[in-house]
């Protein structure tokens, strides 16, 4: 373990002038940024700010997206494409499916703020039924 540091006090200058906190005062040690002084609404502004959900990077919504389709599914002839961002009317980002021939099948939102992938059960089903008709086709034809 470290041996504890002690503060001594030093004869400095001292100033009277009220701090004007519009702006974070920088404190420095040998010209290097270690740390700022901010206004307590700031402090307050940024702590409400952490406590807000934070919007999904597109590999996160690709990802719940995925995890929505696939499930436990192994081997499915289906493909999740780069997500778009759409910002209106709320942050989301749009997740296209592909069969392997290239067929877009469907698109499947995920909200950017929440994480919930607006996927029904009945259009999970749909979507598997298609990629199952795909692959039977593509395995039929000579």
């Amino acid at each position: 373990m470290s041996e504890p540091q002690q503060t001594k006090e030093t004869s400095g200058a001292y100033s009277t002038t009220p701090l004007d906190l519009g702006q974070p005062l920088i404190v420095q040690r040998d010209g290097q940024p270690v740390g700022a002084l901010i206004s307590i609404e700031e402090y307050e502004r940024y702590r409400a700010w952490l406590r807000q959900p934070h919007e999904l990077t597109a590999s996160e919504a690709r990802r719940a997206a995925d995890r929505a389709v696939f499930r436990d599914l192994v081997g499915c002839a289906l493909s999740s494409g780069d997500p778009v961002w759409k910002p209106a009317p709320e942050p989301r980002w749009r997740v296209p499916y592909r069969s392997f021939d290239g067929q877009l099948l469907i698109t499947i939102d995920v909200n950017a703020q929440t994480g919930q992938v607006l996927l029904t059960d009945e259009e999970r089903a749909t979507l598997l039924a298609q990629v199952e008709q795909s692959a039977t086709r593509r395995n039929a034809a000579p």
